[in-house]
């Protein structure tokens, strides 16, 4: 026999870090691996303390405690959340010859607590024993598969001339039959504040057991029927119960709901009272001496019984499983009314919580008044709820975005708010949400405790993670407005300030500087030069805290030219196009569209006031110059001449195109007053094409690459191409920004036109290439 060093407490652990013995002290230092080891040793008043696991024994108990010094065993069980730890479990599979797992035969003063059960047959089998105790223990699917040589049983089962026994607390599901039996010969049984669903032959049956109490259970969706006194069982006492809804989808056929059950030899002595009784829709709701009654009114009036008994629904939120919550989801009349003076009534309910009075139900009980029905107290509903989110306002990097709400329905409540960096605050639900500002980056756990002025307390927690703050980036954008040389625009580009900071702008000529203060990067700030030249443009960006960043700008004014059109063109036959430029009558075509310096060939057509057309109006290849006066073309060919074509009217826009598909090009203009574009066919026919808004500029070219035109405009306002294809759909592109030209050729010679853009400010053209995977042309003519 193994001896034990500790004289109050005895520890199991079978977990492999534990090292444990059975033939070891039983210390915490070296445990048992067994329940039956430290059984087997435990003296009266000591405590087996059953570290949380999966003990596949049945526990025979061979010593008895003594009157006010019980052997315990102890699991890990506790709370509300009763499923997630597990205690000792008998053969569960039914394979073996060990289905039950804890027997008491002939002991005395034994406490079995917190633990968790599920075996073959009965859990606990007590047999000619005194004062054994079960509490706060999950009763699991117990008894529900017998041996290939027994039937179902119940998940507790007394026997012999047990007497004593007191059974409170427990979860009850699934069991075999009933959840306890109480057989013949057993006395002094008190069955208080359980819960039983699922079970499969009613909740508790008790049979010529005289004596016994049944007291404040929940008792909901078992087959068959609540609570059954059989035989000779008078004088027992069944109060304060709740018994609904006892019948369930795969209960057999043969099973007949009747809740409360007291038969003829039962009746004498017998009290039934405060109880809530409603059956499922055929069910009986009591059968007293043989006879059934459909309700509380019907009992009462024929038997005398059951004078505070009611029919309510006590709002479970019945799932029709085993092992499932029975808390009230709202109040019901069956709480604060129960008799607090009946046998075996508990201080505390299922889950250890005390009685509390709802305020907004009548205190019809006995005693205090305020005891529910049931297993379990209907507690405060205050409830408080708590999220945050890192700051996203401009100029608070560290910021943290708190919601939360606090609902006290049955009293006042005050609440208060930690941040988890040592701070705290008073808060309402009216204080959300809020912003808190953190001294550095981290992950902070953040605590909302309520307290209502019954004294009941709720509490929510959350993390927020607040980022280093990130670098502070200076970057400038000149731009120079079209048509007004002198004047630029200039912009922070992507300048980040996470701080809240100070722009200075320096646009290098002297004039003062331009200074924007606050969290936000300013708008665009304008500024008129004097003369021309390059000029150094410099911005200055410095943070609230200290941190300074530059950005440099060359601005060259002089290569502004009022009147420039851009241009594009393949210019020489088999080439890519290349891009130039158009000014009253001036031509200046440069030799590729490729970025870096190219020759530049001047050419004189036109006059001011004229509007450019290029296009191959001659089918050899490469394109010729026009332009386009008033409603008329003048084309100019290979061989030198001009000739002249009426098409369109003053402000309509020229752009000529492959439009028929025959290796030359078709006049078409574009009427901005009406977004249309006309072409003109071969065979005189005009065909209208309606795309574009107001203030678009239209662009032609191969986009699909087919070998002829289609249509598009630019948006100058917000720098976006809409290209329309041949299937009629619309693709959007955006380059450039308000206030560029737009310029459109097959810069690469593949056989497909690509959009670019002429910036007026520093005369330079930027010109895509991103369809064949290539990076920007940036060019200049000058």
């Amino acid at each position: 026999m193994a001896a034990h060093a500790d004289p109050s407490t005895l520890y199991v652990n079978q977990n492999s870090s534990a090292h444990c013995s059975d033939s070891g002290p039983g210390t915490q230092a070296q445990p048992f691996c067994t329940v039956q080891a430290a059984a087997d040793v435990a003296q009266p008043g000591q405590t087996v303390r059953i570290t949380a696991g999966y003990y596949p024994e049945q526990v025979t108990l061979k010593h008895s405690g003594a009157p006010g010094q019980p052997i315990t065993f102890v699991g890990a069980l506790r709370g509300t959340n009763r499923l997630t730890s597990v205690g000792v479990n008998g053969d569960a599979t039914g394979s073996q010859d060990t289905p039950h797992a804890f027997v008491a035969s002939g002991v005395h003063d034994i406490a079995i607590q917190d633990l968790h059960f599920m075996t073959a047959q009965e859990a606990v089998l007590a047999t000619d024993s005194d004062r054994i105790a079960l509490d706060g223990n999950v009763f699991l699917w117990a008894g529900a598969k017998p041996t290939p040589t027994s039937t179902a049983t119940p998940a507790v089962r007394l026997t012999g001339r047990t007497t004593g026994t007191t059974i409170s607390r427990n979860d009850f599901g699934g069991s075999g039959t009933a959840g306890v039996a109480v057989d013949a010969g057993v006395a002094g049984t008190v069955i208080t504040t359980n819960v039983f669903t699922a079970n499969m032959a009613g909740a508790v049956t008790v049979t010529d057991a005289p004596g016994t109490v049944v007291t404040g259970n929940s008792i909901a969706e078992n087959c068959g029927g609540g609570i059954t006194l059989a035989g000779n069982s008078s004088g027992s006492t069944v109060e304060n119960n709740i018994i609904v809804s006892n019948t369930l989808a795969y209960c057999a056929d043969s099973d007949h709901e009747v809740d409360l059950s007291v038969s003829a030899g039962s009746t004498s002595g017998t009290k039934a009272d405060y109880n809530v009784v409603r059956p499922a829709e055929g069910g009986t709701a009591y059968s007293w001496g043989g006879t059934g009654y459909a309700s509380p009114t019907a009992f009462r009036a024929a038997t005398g019984q059951g004078a505070h008994d009611l029919a309510v629904d006590p709002k479970f939120d019945l799932l029709g499983s085993a092992g499932e919550n029975l808390t009230p989801t709202a109040d019901t009349t069956a709480m604060d009314s129960a008799d607090a003076d009946a046998p075996g009534r508990l201080d505390t309910d299922l889950y250890g919580n005390p009685r509390v009075d709802n305020p907004n139900e009548p205190n019809t009980g006995t005693g205090s008044g305020y005891v529910d029905r049931g297993a379990i107290e209907y507690q405060s509903p205050l409830k408080v709820s708590l999220s945050a989110s890192p700051g996203t306002q401009a100029g608070h990097p560290l910021d943290a975005s708190i919601s939360g709400s606090i609902s006290a329905p049955w009293a006042p409540a005050t609440a208060t708010l930690e941040f988890g960096d040592g701070s705290s605050v008073p808060v309402s639900t009216s204080s959300f949400p809020l912003a808190h500002a953190y001294g550095g980056p981290g992950t902070y756990t953040l605590t909302l405790t309520a307290v209502d002025s019954g004294g009941t307390t709720r509490q929510a927690t959350t993390t927020v993670t607040i980022q280093p703050v990130g670098p502070l980036k200076a970057d400038l954008w000149v731009y120079q407005t079209p048509g007004s040389p002198a004047h630029v625009s200039a912009t922070t580009g992507n300048s980040s300030s996470p701080w809240p900071a100070t722009y200075r702008f320096d646009f290098g000529d002297g004039t003062p500087a331009v200074v924007s203060s606050g969290p936000n990067a300013p708008g665009s700030v304008p500024h008129d030069y004097a003369a021309p030249g390059q000029y150094p443009a410099t911005l200055t960006l410095t943070d609230d805290h200290g941190r300074t960043a530059t950005a440099d700008s060359r601005v060259q004014i002089n290569f502004a030219v009022p009147g420039d059109v851009p241009i594009a063109g393949r210019w020489v036959s088999g080439r890519a196009a290349a891009n130039g430029m158009f000014n009253k009558g001036s031509w200046a075509l440069r030799s590729t569209g490729m970025g870096g310096v190219a020759d530049v060939s001047k050419v004189g057509f036109g006059q001011a006031g004229d509007l450019p057309a290029v296009a191959d109006w001659d089918g050899v290849g490469h394109d010729q110059l026009g332009i386009y006066r008033q409603g008329v073309f003048a084309l100019r060919h290979e061989s030198g001449n001009a000739t002249a074509v009426s098409f369109g009217a003053a402000g309509d826009v020229p752009v000529p195109g492959y439009w028929d598909h025959n290796g030359h090009a078709q006049l078409a203009i574009y009427r901005p007053s009406t977004h249309t574009f006309a072409v003109r066919h071969d065979d005189g026919s005009v065909s209208t094409v309606s795309l574009g808004d107001s203030g678009d500029i239209p662009v032609v070219g191969d986009w699909d690459g087919v070998g002829h035109t289609q249509m598009g405009v630019f948006r100058q306002n917000f720098g976006v191409f809409a290209l329309r294809h041949d299937d009629g759909s619309i693709s959007t592109a955006s380059y450039g920004v308000n206030g560029l030209l737009p310029i459109v050729g097959d810069w690469m010679n593949a056989g497909r036109a690509t959009h670019g853009v002429y910036v007026p400010s520093n005369a330079t053209f930027w010109l895509t290439n991103a369809y064949v995977g290539k990076q920007d042309y940036i060019n200049q003519l000058y």
